[in-house]
C-alpha cells in the first residue's frame, strides 16, 4: 500500500509536468496517468490501493465541496447578482431538454430512458473545473460566475432527477405517481444536507475564533469537514451539498475565513492528485467499445444543451460577453454525481437501467478526459488567468 502511493504520486507528478509541457491541464496529466497505470493498461495498481479509492474519492471531494462554498458569500452573490440563479437553471434545462429531445427524436429512445438521459446530463463535475482555475490561478468576474453555476447545479440536478425519475418509474414500471417521493423527498434530502453542513460550520466559525496558532485551527477544521462528510455517507446525504454548506458558513461569518481555507492547502494537493490519478485508474476504457452511436450522441448532445442553456441565462441576466461566450465550456466536466445517479437508474429500473449506466460511464471516461483541456481554453480566453496573484 505505501509502495503503492509512492509510485501513484510520482507516476502523477512527472505526467502532470508533461501535460504542462504539452499544454494540457495537470489534471489531465493526472487522469491519464491514472489509465495507464491501472487496470485498463499495464495494471501496475495493487488492489488494496484500487480499493481504498472509495474513502480517498469522498475525502478529496468533501474538501473540493468545502472550497466550492468558500465562493458561496453574500458579497459575492451581491456580485455576481441575483441572475447566477437563472444562468444555473438554465444551463441544466438546457442539457436536460436538448438531451431529451435527441435521444427520443434521433435515437428513437422510449421516454423513459430518454428523460432519465436528460436528467443525468445536467450533472457537473466540479473537481476538474477546481483544478483548472486553481492551476491557473485564474480570479475575475467569469471565473466566480463559472464557480457559483457550478456549486448551484448539483442542487438543481438532484431535484430534477427525483421529478423525472418519478415521471419514468410511471411511464416504464407503472407505478402510481407520488408527489412525496418524487419532489417532496429530494427537497427534504437537500434541506437536510445544507442544515448538516450550516451546524457543523458555525462550530468550525466558533472554534476558529478560540484557537491561536495556524496548526491547531488546521486539525480543527480538517476534523470537522471529515465528521461532515461521514456523517453525510452515513445518512445518505450528499457529501458535496453538505461540505459545500459547511464552506459558504465558514465563508460568510468567520472574521478569520482566510486563514480557515488557507490552512488546509498544505495537504489538498497530494490528496488531489492521488484522487485524480485513482479517478483515471478506474475509468475503464474497454466500455468506450461498447456504447455507439447513443454514446456519442449524449456526450454531444449534452455538450450542445449546456452552451446553448448558459448563453441563454447569461444574456437574459445581461451578464459580461465573456460569460456568455463561454460558461458553457467551462461546465463540460461529469463524472461522481451522474455517476452516482447512473447506480440508481440501475437499481431502480432494472429493464432498462444497465444501458443507460454503461452509456454514462463510457461517457465519464470522455468527459473527464476532454472536459479539463474545455475548462482550461475557456478560463484562459476569459483573461483572467493569473488574475488571481
Amino acid at each position: 500500500m505505501i509502495l503503492g502511493l509512492g509510485f501513484l504520486i510520482l507516476v502523477g507528478f512527472f505526467m502532470g509536468k508533461l501535460g504542462g509541457r504539452l499544454h494540457f491541464p495537470k489534471v489531465t496529466g493526472y487522469l491519464v496517468a491514472g489509465i495507464l497505470v491501472g487496470p485498463s493498461c499495464l495494471n501496475l495498481l495493487s488492489p488494496e490501493i484500487l480499493d481504498a479509492s472509495g474513502w480517498l474519492n469522498n475525502f478529496a471531494l468533501a474538501l473540493i465541496a468545502f472550497g466550492i462554498g468558500s465562493q458561496f458569500t453574500l458579497h459575492n452573490l451581491r456580485r455576481l447578482g441575483k441572475g447566477i440563479f437563472l444562468i444555473a437553471l438554465l444551463e441544466a434545462l438546457g442539457a436536460f431538454v436538448v438531451v431529451v429531445l435527441a435521444m427520443s427524436l434521433l435515437f428513437k429512445q422510449s421516454m423513459a430512458v430518454s428523460l432519465l438521459f436528460g436528467a443525468i446530463s445536467a450533472a457537473t463535475a466540479p473537481a476538474a473545473t477546481i483544478m483548472v482555475i486553481r492551476e491557473l490561478k485564474a480570479k475575475g468576474i467569469f471565473t466566480d460566475t463559472l464557480l457559483a453555476t457550478v456549486a448551484i447545479d448539483d442542487p438543481i440536478c438532484v431535484i430534477l432527477f427525483g421529478v423525472v425519475g418519478g415521471f419514468a418509474a410511471v411511464l416504464s414500471q407503472g407505478q402510481a405517481f407520488s408527489f412525496f417521493t418524487t419532489v417532496l423527498k429530494p427537497i427534504g434530502e437537500i434541506a437536510a444536507a445544507v442544515a448538516l453542513g450550516a451546524a457543523i460550520g458555525f462550530a468550525v466559525v466558533y472554534l476558529a475564533r478560540k484557537v491561536k496558532s495556524e496548526q491547531d485551527l488546521q486539525l480543527v477544521t480538517l476534523g470537522l469537514v471529515l465528521l461532515a462528510a461521514g456523517l453525510a455517507l452515513a445518512w445518505n446525504l450528499s457529501n458535496i451539498l453538505v461540505c459545500m454548506a459547511l464552506g459558504s458558513v465558514v465563508g460568510n461569518y468567520s472574521r478569520r475565513r482566510e486563514l480557515v481555507f488557507r490552512s488546509l492547502q498544505g495537504i489538498e494537493n497530494p490528496l488531489y492528485l492521488i484522487f485524480f490519478v485513482l479517478s483515471g485508474a478506474s475509468l475503464k476504457l474497454e466500455i468506450l467499445a461498447r456504447v455507439g452511436l447513443l454514446g456519442v450522441g449524449y456526450v454531444v448532445f449534452r455538450v450542445m444543451g449546456k452552451m446553448l442553456g448558459a448563453y441563454l441565462g447569461a444574456s437574459i441576466t445581461k451578464a459580461p460577453e465573456v460569460v456568455r461566450k463561454y460558461l458553457g465550456l467551462g461546465l463540460v466536466p461529469q463524472a461522481g454525481v451522474a455517476l452516482g445517479l447512473s447506480l440508481l437508474v440501475r437499481e431502480q429500473f432494472p429493464q432498462i437501467g444497465q444501458s443507460i449506466a454503461t452509456v454514462i460511464v463510457a461517457a465519464t471516461v470522455i468527459y473527464e478526459l476532454v472536459g479539463p483541456v474545455v475548462a482550461k481554453y475557456a478560463i484562459t480566453r476569459s483573461g483572467e488567468v493569473g488574475a488571481a496573484e
